[in-house]
């Protein structure tokens, strides 16, 4: 079986309503490992002060309602045998644009920007657009493509030397029966997935679809590194089940989450933090951007 986590969804049916338990401060410490023996700014980054909070109670149809999920802690992360980052000359990022994209969808050029200050030190490349070929190889619903079989054709077209390839498009995806659409999924080992722009709301708030949409493929990307739904703390790596749920979850990893992309990426914690404060005082999210600069502080060596 293949292993595709899926990010956002629409589901048939009502919720399961699953009693998950918010972990308490002692289970979310220990999911970070121990810190003995690291650097003070290692130690500061993966320490959960006041600018961290707990994952919110699930409700409603919300992920944790309807999933059960076990977590994934920094020690099962590392038993996981995760791909490492630039072993076999696999040092890039690959943005893969699919179809076709109008003068209204947020700029590709601008996503591979936030994807090099997100995942640095590592550089990220725009691919050329490929399309999609209506042929019975990749499945149909009508306008919308099956997320499952495209992953299938875009696995193939992985470059030697990219950690991960990141598929961009305009249609609206499924992953098969039973459900409605699909925003985004990502397979863990074999370096790829997708996202869609489709149901982002971009004619009537191109802002706010474009924070969905850094939101949306750096928690994909983060699937590709070998992360798994984040339980923890309110973090990028939450699972969503809808777009209000998605524009609740914060921009940044929690310390669990920050810790295992290190492992593979061994940035400066500070000089991480301060490109996305960057670009996005660039790009107007002064909020997003005021919460990174304040990390940035902690963690300086």
């Amino acid at each position: 079986m293949k292993k595709t986590l899926v990010l956002l969804t629409a589901l048939i049916g009502l919720p399961l309503a699953l009693a998950f338990i918010v972990p308490n401060e002692k289970r979310r410490t220990a999911a970070v490992g121990s810190l003995v023996g690291l650097d003070d700014h290692l130690k500061a980054a993966f320490t959960a002060g006041e600018d961290f909070q707990p994952i919110p109670k699930p409700g409603g149809m919300d992920w944790l309602a309807t999933r059960k999920e076990p977590g994934q802690t920094y020690r099962q992360f590392l038993e996981s045998r995760p791909n490492k980052p630039g072993a076999n000359g696999r040092k890039f990022i690959y943005l893969q644009p699919v179809g076709d994209f109008p003068d209204d969808a947020p700029s590709l050029e601008t996503l591979r920007e936030y994807m090099e200050a997100y995942f640095h030190p590592m550089p990220v490349k725009l691919s050329k657009k490929v399309t999609v070929k209506k042929t019975g190889k990749i499945r149909r619903r009508g306008e919308q493509i099956n997320s499952t079989d495209l992953l299938d054709a875009l696995q193939k077209r992985v470059p030697h030397d990219a950690h991960v390839m990141m598929g961009v498009t305009m249609a609206d995806l499924y992953p098969g029966d039973g459900w409605n659409f699909v925003f985004g999924v990502a397979r863990l080992k074999k370096r790829c997935g997708v996202f869609s722009f489709a149901r982002y709301g971009i004619k009537e708030d191109k802002k706010k679809a474009l924070l969905r949409a850094l939101k949306v493929i750096s928690h994909e990307t983060g699937h590709a590194f070998g992360i798994k739904h984040c339980i923890h703390h309110h973090c990028l790596m939450n699972g969503s089940n809808s777009l209000p749920e998605t524009d609740r979850a914060p921009l940044h990893f929690c310390p669990v989450c920050l810790r295992k992309i290190h492992w593979g990426l061994k940035f400066d914690p500070s000089t991480r933090y301060q490109k996305l404060e960057e670009f996005l005082i660039k790009n107007d999210f002064p909020g997003e951007a005021k919460w990174f600069g304040e990390r940035a502080k902690v963690t300086e060596k």
